[in-house]
């Protein structure tokens, strides 16, 4: 054999290599499994049998069945099942390898599998739903979980290509929430850039959910200033809301400070709800300075009554038994 019959061959023997690496040997039909490193801080997510948080087996064959996590759980490695029909994926969950599952059919194991193999198979079934959507809901929405748990950098660019770009603006809000939820500081520098530049106040709106579900330490900053900046006002009003879920300890000043300058009244009322979000003592002292602020519109101050008189804790009541009161008194 001459120099260039062994250079072609090795060559072809390496180009098919590689291609079979890049390949997942899955089935036609029924179940697969494989294990993939995870993310760091990846919940360990498992079925649970009741509110005590006891651990359940999933029966993984059930359309309606649902999975989640404990706070205090955390994992580095999950498990993928994926179910097959007729050559099509039909079902797909990543759960912590000691969660326990019932399957109809036993799941043929195809370990070890490489992350980014891995990543790239769930990469290219999300960007095809673009195209010609074919999963139910519930399969996309597994799916996405899985791709954003996969500890690869293919995984990461392929959240941010969708959740920048992608042509269906349900895939685009799926991406913003799983990229800021499970990926770290980087995935949630991502969903801020969304937040701020992108052309849809949906997908505005929706970042901004996401971004409150980050790891970002600036996230209630950058909330607030969407809700003080955004063009749009069903987006600054969501703002307002998801910056109140976060609690930063800025958002009574930045409230009260909206309530001065913001003309427009959807927006104005959405803030006093927020300040109804805030951890108890918070929100009550809160709502009772813009009830007390006689520089505040009449509107204003009765939507912060109302939500005081939703507010359960005595310290609640015994300012509207005080406010009721005096007004008896006069």
């Amino acid at each position: 054999m001459n120099i260039r019959t062994l250079l072609f061959c090795t060559i072809v023997l390496t180009t098919c290599s590689a291609h079979a690496a890049d390949e997942l040997q899955l089935p036609r039909e029924g179940w697969a499994t494989w294990e993939i490193p995870a993310v760091d801080d990846a919940p360990a997510w498992c079925c649970f049998g009741d509110r005590t948080g006891t651990r359940a087996s999933c029966d993984l064959d059930d359309a309606h069945g649902s999975f989640s996590s404990r706070d205090d759980e955390r994992t580095d490695v999950l498990r993928i099942y994926a179910r097959f029909h007729e050559g099509r994926l039909d079902r797909i969950r990543a759960l912590a390898p000691a969660c326990a599952v019932e399957l109809k059919s036993p799941a043929q194991e195809i370990d070890p599998v490489a992350v980014d193999v891995s990543a790239r198979w769930l990469a290219a079934i999300m960007k095809s739903q673009s195209d010609t959507p074919s999963l139910t809901r519930g399969v996309r929405t597994n799916a996405m979980a899985a791709l954003a748990a996969h500890r690869s950098r293919i995984a990461h660019d392929a959240l941010s290509d969708m959740a920048r770009s992608d042509k269906w603006v349900q895939q685009r809000k799926d991406a913003l929430f799983w990229i800021a939820h499970l990926r770290g500081i980087e995935g949630a520098r991502v969903a801020k850039q969304v937040m701020f530049e992108d052309a849809d106040p949906r997908v505005r709106e929706h970042a901004a959910f996401a971004v409150s579900q980050s790891k970002s330490p600036q996230r209630a900053e950058d909330l607030i200033r969407l809700a003080t900046t955004d063009a749009k006002s069903r987006v600054r009003s969501q703002a307002w809301f998801w910056a109140a879920q976060v609690g930063g300890p800025q958002t009574e000043v930045a409230i009260a400070n909206a309530l001065r300058n913001e003309r427009d009244d959807e927006v104005r009322q959405q803030a006093v709800f927020a300040l109804s979000q805030l951890p108890e003592n918070r929100s009550v002292e809160a709502l009772i300075k813009v009830a007390e602020d006689s520089s505040l519109s009449r509107e204003d101050r009765l939507q912060a009554l109302f939500w005081l008189a939703q507010n359960p804790s005595d310290s609640a009541l015994d300012y509207l038994d005080r406010l009721i009161a005096a007004t008896g008194k006069h």
